[in-house]
Order: C-alpha cells, then sequence, then structure tokens
C-alpha cells in the first residue's frame, strides 16, 4: 500500500501533525480516517470540496474513511474563525440541512461497503447523553486554563464567547472518542483553523485511551489563491456544491478565471493524477499561457469531479458559446446557466435595441446606446447590429425565450421573453 501522507505532501495540502513519524508508519497498513463537516447550510460549499478530495484520496489509498455530519455540533456553533456569536438555527433546519448534505456526501464517498467508507451523524450520540453525565464524563476532563490557551478561543475573548460556543471543542473531542472506541477510528484531519480543536480532542481521546494508544491528529493548509484570497469566494458570494445553488457553469467560469499562478496549485489538490502528468499540463500552458489551457484542463476536472463529465462537456460548450458569439447549438438549460452573473430581464413586449441597452445597463443614455450601434458594437444572439430603429422581438429569441446582447468585446446581458 503506497503512503499516502507522501503524496499530499507532495502536493502541497500538508499543514501540522500532532506525530509526523508516527502517522506515516500507521499509514503504511490500513487505516480508519474521519473529518467533520458542518451543516450550517443544505449545501456544502467549494471550500469544503477540499476535504471530501482527500477523503476521497484516502478511500482510493485503501483505507476506511468516516464522514462526520455535526447534528449536534452544529446547534452550538463552531468559533473558529468567527468574529461573533454565531446565530442558532432551529433544531429542525439543522436535521435538514445534515440530511442534505448526507445525501451530497454519498454522491462522493462510497458508503456501500462500511469498510470503506461510512457517513455519520454526531447526533446519534450526543442527544442521548444528559447534562449531568456530560460533566462528570466530559467536563470533568477539561482545565479551563487549557482551554482558554486555544487559539480559538483566545481570538474570541474580546470580542465575548458564550459558553455554548466555548463547549464547541469538548463535543468535538468526545466525537473523536467515540469513533476510536467504536469504530478504531485512528486518526482526525481537518483545515489548519481546526488546530486548537483536533490537538483538544488528541489530549482528550490520550487521557481516556492511554498515551500509548494509537490516535493522531493532522491538518491541511487553508487554500489561498495568489493574491492572499480565500478559495471558493467570488464576487457573488459563496459556491455551493448543489448545481441548484451554484450552476455548473459558474464553477467552470471560476476556475476559468484563475490566474496562471493558481492553476499548479488547483491541479495539484483536485486532479487524481500523478503528480508528474500535473507537472506536464503546467510546463504546457506557461509556453502558451495566453491559450489558457491550464485553466481549461483546471475547470474540467473540478466540474468532472462535482458533477460528471457530462456536466463538463456542457460547461465547455458553453464557454465556447460565449466566446464565439454563437449560441444556436445550446439548449435552454445551458441558456439559463449562460446568464448566471449577468443583468437579466424579464419582458413580454417588444423593445427597441436603444432602450434594451439603456434598461441592461449596457448604456448609461440614448446617445450613448445610438453610439455603440452606429459604431457597431452591439450584438444580438451574435449578430451585430447597425440598424438605430433595431426592434427586439420575441420572434428572435433562442430557446428558453432568451435573447442575449452584447456590447463591446465582453459585455453581456440578456433579456427573457
Amino acid at each position: 500500500m503506497p503512503n499516502i501522507i507522501d503524496d499530499l505532501e507532495k502536493r502541497g495540502l500538508l499543514d501540522n501533525f500532532s506525530d509526523k513519524e508516527k502517522i506515516q508508519k500507521l499509514f503504511d497498513s490500513k487505516q480508519t480516517v474521519y473529518c467533520g463537516f458542518d451543516p450550517s447550510a443544505k449545501s456544502l460549499q467549494l471550500g469544503n470540496f477540499i476535504m471530501i478530495k482527500i477523503l476521497q484520496r484516502f478511500q482510493k489509498a485503501g483505507h476506511r474513511v468516516i464522514a462526520t455530519l455535526g447534528g449536534a455540533t452544529g446547534m452550538i456553533g463552531d468559533p473558529s474563525g468567527k468574529k461573533s456569536e454565531r446565530k442558532f438555527l432551529s433544531p429542525e433546519q439543522v436535521m435538514d440541512n445534515a440530511e442534505c448534505i448526507k445525501a451530497q456526501l454519498s454522491k462522493y464517498i462510497d458508503t456501500k461497503d462500511s469498510e470503506k467508507g461510512l457517513i455519520i451523524n454526531n447526533y446519534e450520540w450526543w442527544s442521548k447523553i444528559n447534562i449531568l453525565s456530560f460533566l462528570r464524563d466530559y467536563g470533568k476532563n477539561f482545565q479551563v486554563g487549557y482551554m482558554l490557551s486555544k487559539d480559538v478561543v483566545k481570538s474570541r475573548l474580546e470580542a465575548g464567547i458564550s459558553y455554548a460556543e466555548f463547549s464547541y471543542m469538548i463535543l468535538q473531542a468526545g466525537d473523536f472518542d467515540y469513533l476510536y472506541r467504536n469504530y478504531h477510528c485512528t486518526m482526525q484531519f481537518g483545515g489548519g483553523d481546526q488546530w486548537g480543536n483536533l490537538t483538544t480532542a488528541l489530549d482528550f481521546v490520550k487521557k481516556k485511551e492511554g498515551t500509548d494508544c494509537e490516535a493522531e491528529v493532522f491538518s491541511f493548509k487553508l487554500i489561498t489563491d495568489s493574491n492572499g484570497k480565500k478559495f471558493g469566494k467570488s464576487e457573488s458570494g459563496a459556491l455551493y456544491l448543489d448545481p441548484n445553488m451554484t450552476t455548473p457553469y459558474h464553477i467552470y467560469q471560476y476556475f476559468m478565471n484563475v490566474s496562471d499562478a493558481d492553476v499548479k496549485k488547483y491541479l495539484y489538490i483536485f486532479d487524481d493524477r500523478p503528480i508528474d502528468e500535473i507537472d506536464e499540463i503546467v510546463k504546457a500552458h506557461l509556453e502558451h499561457p495566453e491559450l489558457r489551457n491550464g485553466q481549461k484542463e483546471l475547470a474540467k476536472v473540478i466540474v468532472s469531479s462535482l458533477h460528471g463529465e457530462e456536466a463538463a462537456e456542457s460547461c465547455q460548450k458553453m464557454s465556447v458559446a460565449l466566446f464565439t458569439d454563437s449560441f444556436k447549438d445550446l439548449n435552454a438549460a445551458e441558456l439559463s446557466q449562460l446568464t448566471d452573473g449577468l443583468v437579466l430581464l424579464d419582458t413580454k413586449e417588444e423593445t427597441p435595441l436603444v432602450d434594451a441597452l439603456i434598461n441592461l445597463k449596457l448604456a448609461s443614455s440614448k446617445r450613448e446606446a445610438r453610439e455603440f450601434i452606429k459604431n457597431g458594437a452591439v450584438k444580438i444572439n451574435g449578430e451585430k447590429i447597425n440598424d438605430l430603429e433595431y426592434i427586439v422581438k420575441k420572434d428572435i429569441a433562442l430557446d428558453g425565450g432568451f435573447v442575449f446582447v452584447k456590447r463591446g468585446k465582453k459585455n453581456y446581458a440578456c433579456l427573457k421573453f
């Protein structure tokens, strides 16, 4: 069994280890490893997909993986990275989110054989523990001074932290202990911002199971782009894995627009091909960066991993259509995705092109709109329009009622009949 830690390290993903030498040795044989997912929304985000890919890598390397849903911890709130108290979701909302995320995770993690993978909700065990048992069996094992020394708590002391969020690390520690005892889960991992919670959990397990037990923890680097911006955040906000919340095309375009400096980093994270093959792709890309072949490869890999090869091929087709102003081969669903991020106006009536340009924010005045048309800077569904009296009518609409209006080289908007 090849040691997966070596590969993850070469890909630049690993950050901290409780005991690197011991962890490497443990992974020479089959281990059970887990990572937690917070049900704060109905869908996981693109940043969470990094952890999903890592679980997939462990599973492909022959290890058993456990994705743990925070049905219980999600009702409390992780203070990590937060400047103020999180507002509580209702118990019903948390459980509904957890079910949605469970269905999402099951697309990426093989759970047909429980010896290969499991998706478990920590509400299963925490809901059965009463307050006295919690204080005696868990609270007694945590010194307040120790908890206060953790960065995750220290960073919140000035703004204030409730006892509920202060207790979060105890619950996470209890998760590791439960999984260690019931599934012989020896390893927990998370993002770099979780290091305080990870080490607290490890200390608790070793206190209960003995310092010579096999339990260990490690973390992964928080991924940022070449400008230091958090990975997975777009101008329009979070990018979700649910295609109904963030379209595959939006994800595709996000990666088509990454810098050349980020192509290699992201391919190392998301592409399962050997590093040598990725290096060849990057080398070829850098010889002609203006072709953006690296970004095309990256966008294809991501969308294929998330939504399947058919969706990736559709996104490629949509991207070419927008670049070449050729929309006739796209169906209504694809055309609808193309409008993502554009000014989109519903209309029932035919509209003079001059007015349409103003309504779609492609011109600031009728005079400016006429100048754009006269200078040949306006296209309707890819066709150049020079007629100042042109009327946008329903009979020119594409499948689904879409009319794409372009001003200049990159400024698109859309009318929908």
